[in-house]
C-alpha cells in the first residue's frame, strides 16, 4: 500500500515538472539575466545601477553618474568658501 502511494505521488512529480516544462514555466526554462553595469557616484561613494543613475558632464566633457538629485546638486554646485582648504602661508625663517 506504501510503496503504490509513493509511486502515484513520483508520478504527479514527474507529470507535473513535464506539464512546467512544456508550459515555460519551469526551471527547465532558460533565463535572460544580464547584469546592469554599476557606476560609481563620486560624491556620497556608492555604486548606483547606470540605467538609473542621474547623469552630469564633468568639464572635461564625461558624464558623470549621482546616486540621487542631492549628489548631483552638490557636485554641480559651485566650491563655497568653507569647504576650499584654507590657504597655505609662507614659513617663517626662524633667526
Amino acid at each position: 500500500m506504501l510503496i503504490r502511494l509513493l509511486l502515484i505521488a513520483f508520478i504527479l512529480v514527474l507529470v507535473g515538472r513535464t506539464v512546467r516544462a512544456f508550459l515555460g514555466k519551469g526551471p527547465s526554462q532558460s533565463r535572460d539575466i544580464s547584469p546592469t553595469p554599476l557606476v560609481h557616484d563620486p560624491v556620497c561613494g556608492l555604486y548606483v545601477d547606470r540605467d538609473r543613475a542621474l547623469v552630469a558632464k564633468s568639464p572635461s566633457g564625461e558624464p558623470v553618474y549621482f546616486c540621487s538629485q542631492t549628489c548631483r546638486d552638490k557636485y554641480l554646485a559651485p566650491p563655497s568658501p568653507e569647504s576650499s582648504p584654507p590657504p597655505l602661508l609662507p614659513k617663517q625663517r626662524s633667526e
